[in-house]
Order: structure tokens, then C-alpha cells, then sequence
């Protein structure tokens, strides 16, 4: 048996509940030996004796809970079950947690009055009231007297309850300049209803509509042949723009409206914004997430986490109405309906964001053709703002703009230049550029093509615009794990943050073996970033303090590193300037002030692939971008910046 499709609980606990109580039935309220005494608390100096009922009221609030009384003692139990069930006929499957809150024993008769607390979870706060359940001694066994006041005080054999549930309007996700991305909108399911055509002209109805609905007609024919005599089959929902007026030429064609949350595009943002759908069945199991199948949910992304602040609350209400019979459909009609429980509805918020709508559509275009992963993301050096985090198709809709995990490569040089420069360095101070390392048993070689004229003994700015690997990797002898990591949270990585939204600020934690100290150096070994990431190390460069990046207003989180000096923002960005000017970034002289490439080796050993790399700045904002098989980050990344800003 079940309620509203939820399927009723076994009744083999009930029974035993229910042996435990006809067994206790002879047991006094204040003692175990079977004798009868007078019941505590009773004041009547002229009680009479009476067996304890406890544990049949505990009995009782089981099998209410469970939703099925027919093993208890009551006069009729399958007609107590069928009230029950016409009781709640209305209430949409929600039904309560019933507990015992004490028993009063009459001091005259054999008769005693359990005081019983129903508990719903409905709403913000739930539902919860008392009652009474009467109970008689018969024949030295307590019994239950049925009646619908057991369920609530103010039900009769002529009225039941009624759940009702209103969803206000979802709210809109806007962009910066607070115009919705994705909002609420009412569409049309254009089809056939089977009902209104003769079956011999279904397929002739189908065709014609597929054509005006632009659908492929054999598809939609199987569609609608493979439904029920009386089905409505969606050929496609439509904006009321997108409808021809010929629909209604069309036999048995009809239009029914419909609400759903529309996006700029189905690609626009999609990895952050997320997706709404009906509710998983976890969240429907779930009895305090006030959810039902019917409903409309944010199953990821922003729509999933902001998804109290975007539904809202709704209204509900629970209404005494009258019961209507099978023998008189019209029964109840005339009854007057009263309020018991109400939760007002409180409208939903917009969830504003940072991102810049033409921007992050460029971004998308210039990656819609490029093969494989890859990523662009861009910061506002101004305040941090994520204006683009744009991924290629090949991403579908995981979020590796910001949430990536990739070695960063000679990008991370950044990082590891600020070290340095905090080791007592400046970015004159000399430096020694082999062409070759070995550090342990491992070799560190530059590049194929990086200039012979850089090699030997180099400055620190020309061993960052020439990107000289074994010049960073001999530093890892000066510094620390803890101070690489020291340094790459003053430009604002290397520290998890909760910034509001999907994120990965990387992981700088490099172990003691030499081996991966020089590694991490140059943004292999136990260094990851996201494009987000390595984006945020330029900003903070660009702008000369710590850049957390943040995408939902109101959310922008704290840094709690060691903050970037004055002077230390300086020779960051001269040494970055030189990479346009004098390095590996030259391509994107014109567009960006500031630069640094990078590739990173990853895979199999022997087999390795490479990741191109290319983060950059101007006096606007900082870009990233990303490619996971590339070249190098000139030749791979680099022309994704110079397409977007171009």
C-alpha cells in the first residue's frame, strides 16, 4: 500500500510494538508486579486502579508514524486505516512523526486520554500539534477509540486535510551590469494531443507539425505513434516568437504553456552558472529539504549552491476542507474551509555577478574551434572581479577554467621570482644559466629553441623573460618549501579559499627531496594550478597587492597571506614588462604590458605531452590562458589572448 507514491513501512515492527503492549497491559503505571495502584499525578482521592497503557500509546504513535494502523485495537481497523488514508487523500504524500507525551488515567471509570504530538516537516519550521488519543479498559485490555480528532483536534467524519504549495518566481542570475544571464521565463510545448486527431491521421498531423516546429518529422511521427490514445506529445517547447501561426491549421496541434529557466545561450557560463532540473532522489528523500518531484532545482553549479537564495520561500499551507466519498463525488463541497497551518512566501534574490556578458562571449567563440581542453579566464586588476571563464567544448561542462588542476610550467616562474627577490635578490642581480642541471640523478635542460646568447651568467629579469629553467631550478637550493609557499600566496594562490563559487587556488607544496624543490621551481612537481589560478598571480602583479579573484558579489574573500610590498610589486612587473619587450611574450607586445609563458610536461613517462601556457597584463586586467595539449605557450596560448583582445 501507499501514499502520494511513497511506499508505506513494513508491518512487522508495528505488530511487535503492539505484542509489547497487549503483554504490558497488565503492568501498574508505578510498580512490576502486576498490581493495580493508584496512577502518579492524580489528584481524585477516589481513583480507581488501572493497568499501565504506555506501552500501547507507544504503539499507537508507530503505527501512525508508519502509516498504518490495522494490527492496533480498535474497533474496526480496516475502516480506521481507509479514514486515515481519506484523511490525508490531499496531502500530497507528507505525513507526520507521531510521539507519546504522556498518558492522563481517569480516576472514575477505566478510561484514560494519551496525549499525542504530530510532527511535519513543512516549511522553514515545521508543523507540530497535540492531541488526544481516548483509550478504554475491555475486559482488563486497553482498546483505542478511532476517532479523526485523533489525528488533529479540529477533524470531523465530514472533513480532511488539504497540503497546498506555491513556488514564487526563481530568480534571475545577472551579470555586472545587473541584466539577467539565466532567468525564469514562460515558454510553449508545442505538439499533439492524440485525443483530438483520429489515429489515422496521427502521422499526417505529426508532419506537419514537425515542419513548422523545425523537428525531424520521421522522429517526431515515431514519437507520437509510440504514445498512449490520449497522450500530448511535445514536438519541441518554443518562445512564443518561434511559433508559426499555422500551428493551429494543424489537426489536434495545440500549445500549452510552460515556465523554465532560459540562459543567454546553452553554453553561455555553463560551467559556472550550472543547471536547474527536477529534484534528484536523494533530495526528494530527504524530508527536510522541502522538496517535491514537481519542482524546479538548481542541480549544480551557482544554481545549485545559491539554490535557497534564488527559489525562495514558498507558501504553504495546510487547509481543513471537506472529505469527498466514492458514493457522493459532490460530499464536502459545501464545506467551509479553515486554515490550520500557513508559511508565507518570501521572494527569491538575484544572484549577481562579476562576469562581463561580451566578454565571456568572445571567449567562448574564440575557443568553440579549438581542439582538445583549453581555457581563458580574465581578472579585473582593479578589484579582482572575474569579468571570463571561458572553456572549449572539449571541458563539456566540468569547470577547468577555475577548478583545473594542471602544472603550471615556467608561468609559475612568477612565483618563484618573488621568492627569490625576498631571498635578497633584485632583478639585476646575476644568476647562473646552464644549459644543462643535474640535480640527485635528475637533469634539468632549457627548451629546445631558447637562445644560446642567454646561457652562463644572466640577470634574474633575463633568466624570467628568456623562461631559463636550470637558472630557477639551481635556486631551490636558497629556497624553502614554506617560503615558496609564502610567496605564491602573497599573489594569491597556494591557499584554498571560499570565494563563492567553483575554485581551485592550486597546490605549493613541495616535498624536501632536492629533486622536487628544483621541480616545483619551474611549475612541475608538486605544484597544480587551475587558469583561474595562474590569472589571479598576474592581477596580483599587475595591480601590486594579493588578488583573490571572486565572481558573486558579496563573496569575495579575504586573503590571509603575507602581503606583496610595494617594491616587491614593482620588480614583478618590470621582469614580466621584459618578457614582451625582450622574452618569450614578444607576440603580444601592443595588447599587454606584462607577460610570462609557460609549458609543462605531463603524462607517461617517455611519452610525455605538454600544456601551453600564457598568463599576461595590461592596465585593465590580467589574462590566462590555457591549452592541455599544447606546443609551447607562445605558439599555443599566446594567439588565444591575442584573438580575444584583438
Amino acid at each position: 500500500m501507499t501514499l502520494g507514491g511513497k511506499p508505506m513501512q513494513r508491518r512487522g515492527w508495528i505488530a511487535a510494538a503492539l505484542t509489547v503492549g497487549l503483554l504490558a497491559a497488565g503492568c501498574s503505571p508505578g510498580g512490576g508486579d502486576g498490581s493495580r495502584g493508584p496512577t502518579p499525578g492524580v489528584e481524585s482521592t477516589s481513583a480507581i486502579n488501572l493497568p499501565a497503557a504506555d506501552a500501547l500509546t507507544k504503539a499507537l504513535a508507530a503505527a501512525l508514524t508508519a502509516f498504518d494502523v490495522t494490527l492496533l485495537p480498535v474497533e474496526d481497523p480496516a475502516a480506521a486505516q481507509a479514514e486515515l488514508v481519506s484523511i490525508f487523500a490531499g496531502m500530497d504524500g507528507i505525513t507526520p512523526t507521531v510521539t507519546v507525551g504522556g498518558i492522563d488515567y481517569s480516576p472514575t471509570d477505566p478510561s484514560a486520554r494519551a496525549k499525542l504530538t504530530f510532527t511535519y516537516a513543512l516549511g522553514e519550521q515545521g508543523w507540530t500539534y497535540d492531541t488526544v488519543a481516548p483509550l478504554k479498559l475491555v475486559d482488563d485490555k486497553w482498546r483505542i477509540e478511532w476517532t479523526p480528532t485523533l489525528i488533529h483536534p479540529q477533524l470531523t467524519s465530514d472533513s480532511r486535510l488539504r497540503h497546498q504549495r506555491k513556488l514564487p518566481r526563481r530568480a534571475a542570475i545577472n551579470d555586472n551590469l545587473g541584466l539577467a544571464l539565466v532567468e525564469e521565463r514562460t515558454l510553449y510545448q508545442v505538439g499533439i494531443d492524440k485525443s483530438q486527431v483520429p489515429e489515422a491521421e496521427w502521422a499526417a498531423s505529426a508532419a506537419q507539425l514537425a515542419a513548422l516546429a523545425e523537428v525531424d518529422a520521421v522522429q517526431f511521427q515515431a514519437k507520437v505513434a509510440a504514445g498512449g490514445p490520449r497522450q500530448f506529445v511535445v514536438a519541441r517547447t518554443m518562445t512564443q516568437e518561434e511559433i508559426s501561426p499555422d500551428v493551429g491549421k494543424v489537426k489536434g496541434a495545440q500549445v500549452v504553456p510552460t515556465t523554465a529557466m532560459v540562459p543567454v545561450s546553452d553554453t553561455f557560463a555553463a560551467s559556472l552558472l550550472g543547471i536547474v532540473g527536477a529534484p534528484t532522489p536523494k533530495m526528494l528523500a530527504d524530508k527536510n529539504a522541502d522538496v517535491f518531484s514537481s519542482d524546479t532545482v538548481g542541480l549544480s553549479g551557482l544554481q545549485a549552491r545559491y539554490e535557497k537564495q534564488l527559489r525562495g520561500v514558498p507558501e504553504i499551507r495546510v487547509d481543513l476542507v471537506g472529505r469527498k466519498t466514492d458514493d457522493d463525488a459532490t460530499a464536502g463541497d459545501a464545506f467551509e474551509e479553515e486554515n490550520l497551518f500557513l508559511q508565507d512566501a518570501s521572494a527569491p534574490v538575484a544572484v549577481d555577478l562579476s562576469l562581463d556578458r561580451d566578454l565571456q562571449t568572445k571567449a567562448e567563440t574564440v575557443l568553440s574551434t579549438q581542439p582538445g581542453l583549453a581555457a581563458l579566464v580574465v581578472i579585473n586588476n582593479s578589484d579582482g572581479a572575474l569579468l571570463a571563464a571561458a572553456n572549449s567544448p572539449a571541458a563539456g561542462t566540468f569547470p577547468q577554467a577555475t577548478f583545473g588542476k594542471f602544472a603550471p610550467g615556467s608561468t609559475f616562474k612568477v612565483v618563484s621570482s618573488l621568492a627569490m627577490l625576498r631571498g635578497g635578490l633584485t632583478p639585476a642581480s646575476a644568476v647562473k644559466c646552464p644549459a644543462n642541471l643535474t640535480v640527485a640523478n635528475k637533469t634539468f635542460k632549457n627548451y629546445s629553441d631558447y637562445p644560446a646568447s642567454k646561457l652562463g651568467s644572466i640577470t634574474l629579469i633575463q633568466a624570467l623573460a628568456n623562461s631559463c629553467n636550470t637558472a630557477f631550478a639551481a635556486a631551490a637550493g636558497s629556497v624553502t618549501p614554506e617560503q615558496l609557499h609564502a610567496a605564491a600566496g602573497s599573489l594569491g594562490v597556494g591557499t584554498d579559499y571560499d570565494a563563492g563559487f567553483t575554485t581551485n587556488f592550486g597546490t605549493v607544496e613541495p616535498n624536501n627531496s632536492p629533486i622536487d624543490r628544483a621541480a616545483s621551481m619551474i611549475g612541475q612537481g608538486q605544484i597544480t594550478m587551475s587558469p583561474m589560478g595562474m590569472a589571479a598571480v598576474a592581477a596580483s602583479v599587475a595591480s601590486g597587492k594579493t588578488t583573490i579573484p571572486w565572481l558573486v558579489k558579496g563573496k569575495q574573500a579575504t586573503s590571509t597571506a603575507q602581503a606583496l610590498t610595494a617594491q616587491e610589486a614593482t620588480q614583478l612587473q618590470q621582469m614580466m614588462m621584459a618578457v614582451v619587450t625582450d622574452g618569450s611574450g614578444r607576440s603580444l607586445a601592443g595588447l599587454m604590458k606584462g607577460a610570462k609563458t609557460g609549458t609543462a610536461e605531463y603524462g607517461t613517462v617517455g611519452a610525455y605531452k605538454t600544456h601551453g601556457w600564457m598568463i599576461a597584463w595590461n592596465d585593465k586586467v590580467s589574462v590566462a590562458a590555457f591549452v592541455e595539449e599544447g606546443v609551447s605557450g607562445s605558439t599555443s596560448a599566446a594567439p588565444l589572448i591575442k584573438a580575444l583582445f584583438s
